[in-house]
């Protein structure tokens, strides 16, 4: 009678995951005829478990883990960061008035007025939101199929047709169109980043944790407004006070998406975005002269050595942005014509350079 359940016990497991595996092929096969869909913003309600950030650098790799959970209904956001002293707890909001950053251990709340908390492609690196012109840049392909914490995934590959661009390996959960697992290459095919779920729940009941944003009466509140929108090249002496420079050579396959204003209190700075629908360039400028500044502004902060191990209990460079601080960027710091200049991305360094050398101050009257 044992023998009997235990060849029935076989013969159902056998069978699931056989139909679990033909599902997983028709699935495959129907997102085949354009896989780009799978990555499209993720649908889910809410997720929890654990990621971990590795580093791979010529000093060696590093790694963090992070334990996260989110209610995606809400915009709601909880994590829990390694720390020498014990885990550090950060929990955001996202409201109409804009994001408020909790600091638990620290009593202390933020509210960022008129900020938005990073979507998803800004966490996982991959941009997702102009897919048409990532087809022109970019071949996917299907790699095959893998688990990442449990659950079944589609394993893609997204190459560059422009060599100079990273090569990226994502793992993605096809009900949701969650990423699971994402791997970055550089153009000579060594790898540089990996983010992956250890552990995962999707969709599944949150536990009872600091998701009511009303401020303890002990804690200390700090109101930073923050401003970003989108300026034309004509308005940009008006608004910003200067003429921002562009760059006249462009990476192949590379556009000028929009220059944005950026302010914080009384302090402004111009973002100007290039993209080929998945990589993305960042140009930061802001005068560098004593005179254009306000008595109160720092200056533009030092970022972090791109692929270097921080100084074990050193802080971080004031404003350094927290994207720097967890991926490996390429950094290229200039003064041009009167302009601290910082470009950002995870292109070749080579064409970081050549950008900067074709910023002249007659390219920003074009």
């Amino acid at each position: 009678m044992m023998k009997v359940k235990i060849l029935k016990a076989l013969f159902t497991f056998c069978i699931f995951a056989f139909s679990f595996e033909l599902a997983g092929v028709a699935f495959a096969q129907r997102e085949r005829g354009d896989p780009w869909n799978l990555l499209s913003t993720p649908r889910l309600k809410s997720l929890q478990g654990k990621v971990q950030l590795t580093v791979f650098s010529p000093e060696g790799e590093r790694s963090l883990m992070i334990d996260l959970w989110t209610d995606e209904s809400r915009s709601r956001v909880q994590l829990m960061l390694p720390h020498p002293e014990g885990q550090r707890q950060i929990v955001t909001f996202t409201l109409p008035e804009g994001v408020w950053v909790w600091l638990p251990f620290d009593k202390r709340a933020i509210r960022f007025e008129g900020s938005g908390f990073p979507s998803w492609r800004d966490v996982w690196q991959i941009r997702t939101d102009k897919i048409e012109m990532a087809k022109s840049n970019y071949n996917l392909k299907f790699l095959g199929r893998e688990r990442i914490a449990g659950y079944f995934c589609l394993v893609l590959q997204i190459e560059p047709k422009h060599k100079g661009n990273p090569i990226r390996k994502i793992w993605v959960h096809p009900p949701t169109r969650l990423p699971l697992q994402v791997e970055r290459y550089s153009p000579e095919g060594q790898i540089e980043m990996r983010l992956t779920f250890t552990e995962v729940k999707i969709d599944e009941p949150l536990p009872v944790l600091i998701f009511d944003p009303s401020v303890p009466q002990d804690w200390k509140v700090s109101i930073l407004p923050f401003q970003r929108q989108r300026i034309e090249i004509g308005q940009a002496n008006e608004i910003l006070g200067f003429l921002p420079l562009l760059s006249s050579w462009l990476p192949p396959g590379y556009v000028m998406e929009g220059i944005f204003m950026i302010a914080q209190n009384r302090r402004k700075m111009a973002h100007i975005v290039y993209t080929d629908g998945i990589g993305v360039i960042s140009v930061f400028q802001h005068p560098a002269s004593p005179k254009h500044r306000s008595p109160d502004a720092p200056s533009f902060p030092p970022p972090p050595r791109p692929f270097s191990r921080p100084h074990r209990g050193a802080p971080p460079p004031k404003g350094t942005p927290p994207m720097h601080l967890l991926f490996p960027q390429r950094i290229l710091v200039r003064d041009i014509d009167n302009l601290k200049v910082v470009l950002v991305s995870d292109v070749m360094q080579d064409w970081l350079e050549k950008m900067a050398d074709s910023m002249k101050p007659s390219t920003a009257a074009r």
